[in-house]
């Protein structure tokens, strides 16, 4: 593309990112993402010339290509947010908003994109593997883009008060398993919990119970 001095704008780097998707910087320093496919291909070559067409079409339909190509290789690894989606493109370069809001259209069509579904199997995933509370669970859901509607109806369902403080009662008596000294029990078991996200009550609760003897390491025993 030719300046006002006259200079003609080319490429000056191509880094290989995953698979066919190459990182092109040009010589005004911007970034683009491009697939290495039959119309993406002449611009992976270090000092290719770019004419004010090319440039365009960096930024616009080979962008959206490199895009889904993207987009298509993160959810194959595991379910995103649409923010996370959004995020990764930026990084990218690509932050044309019509570019990124088609993007997200067409995976949402798809089906590849939805909040609510994350939440549920991330809920679900963690509860199964690593028994948490909900003020983890929230943090890392908002931090992820849910909205807040979704993450309060999916712990709603997934993890009612109920099930917190059995959750909660059983990873506490997994440690206990063999501890003789209560005061020390109760300091492990309250950082312990608190770190998982449990809420207040309950690790309180818990703890006041170890101090009783009511709560140990004996699965039988009451809270």
């Amino acid at each position: 593309m030719a300046s006002d001095q006259g200079q003609v704008e080319s490429v000056v780097e191509v880094r290989r990112r995953w698979g066919k998707l190459y990182s092109v910087r040009t010589s005004d320093g911007r970034t683009f993402l491009v697939l290495k496919d039959p119309l993406g291909e002449r611009f992976l070559k270090t000092g290719a010339e770019l004419s004010d067409e090319d440039v365009e079409a960096l930024g616009g339909p080979l962008a959206r290509t490199a895009g889904m190509a993207l987009a298509y290789r993160l959810l194959a690894v595991r379910d995103r947010t649409e923010r996370e989606i959004r995020g990764a493109l930026e990084k990218e370069g690509i932050k044309t908003p019509e570019v990124v809001g088609d993007v997200v259209d067409t995976l949402r069509r798809q089906g590849y994109l939805d909040d609510r579904r994350l939440a549920s199997s991330f809920v679900r995933f963690t509860l199964a593997h690593r028994p948490s509370g909900p003020h983890l669970l929230r943090r890392k859901l908002r931090a992820a883009g849910v909205r807040e509607e979704i993450i309060e109806d999916e712990l709603g369902e997934d993890l009612p008060p109920e099930r917190e403080r059995e959750l909660a009662l059983e990873l506490a008596r997994r440690k206990l398993k063999g501890v003789t000294d209560r005061q020390k029990a109760v300091r492990r078991i309250h950082g312990l919990l608190s770190r998982r996200g449990f809420s207040d009550r309950i690790v309180n609760a818990i703890c006041a119970g170890i101090l009783r003897g009511t709560v140990s390491g004996e699965s039988n025993e009451e809270d």
